[in-house]
C-alpha cells in the first residue's frame, strides 16, 4: 500500500504532489466569524491562513501567496462554491490546487456537482476539526529534508 490511507470525503483520486511548509490554506466563505474561527484553528495547528471573503476575493489575493489547499464554502450570496471551483480550475493559478468544499450540506446534496467542478473532498461543516486537519494533511503532504 502506498501512503496512508485517502480520509473519508476525499473524492479525488488523483496523486498530491509535496509542499514545503507550513501548508498555506485559503478560506473562501462569506460567513466573517465562522472563517475567523477557521483562520485561528489553522494558525494554531501550524498552518498558514488567508481568508477571502468570496470567489471574487479569492482571485485577488497576492499572486506571491503559494496557496496549497482552497477550503470553499457551497452556499455563498451571489457565487456559489460550484461556480467559484469552476473558474479556479479554468485559471491557471488555482489549475491544479486541491479544493475541499467545506458546507453545512450533506455530502450527498453536494458530490455529484462538486466531482463535475473537479472539488477533490468534502468536509461537513461543524464536524470536529481533526478529521479536516488530515485533508488538508493528505491533499497537500509536507516535503520531509
Amino acid at each position: 500500500m502506498n501512503g496512508p490511507p485517502s480520509p473519508p470525503g476525499l473524492w479525488a483520486t488523483r496523486q498530491f504532489g509535496a509542499v514545503d511548509p507550513p501548508i498555506a490554506v485559503l478560506i473562501v466563505d462569506d460567513d466573517a466569524p465562522l472563517s475567523a474561527a477557521l483562520s485561528a484553528a489553522f494558525v494554531a495547528y501550524g498552518f498558514r491562513a488567508l481568508i477571502a471573503d468570496d470567489g471574487a476575493a479569492a482571485f485577488r489575493t497576492p499572486p506571491a501567496w503559494l496557496l496549497h489547499v482552497v477550503i470553499l464554502d457551497i452556499e455563498m450570496e451571489g457565487c456559489d462554491g460550484f461556480a467559484v471551483a469552476e473558474a479556479m480550475r479554468g485559471s491557471t493559478r488555482f489549475a491544479t490546487v486541491p479544493i475541499i468544499a467545506h458546507t453545512s450540506l450533506a455530502e450527498t446534496e453536494v458530490i455529484e456537482r462538486g466531482k463535475a467542478v473537479e472539488i477533490d473532498g468534502f468536509y461537513r461543516k461543524g464536524a470536529s476539526l481533526a478529521g479536516l486537519f488530515q485533508m488538508i494533511e493528505h491533499v497537500a503532504p509536507s516535503r520531509t529534508a
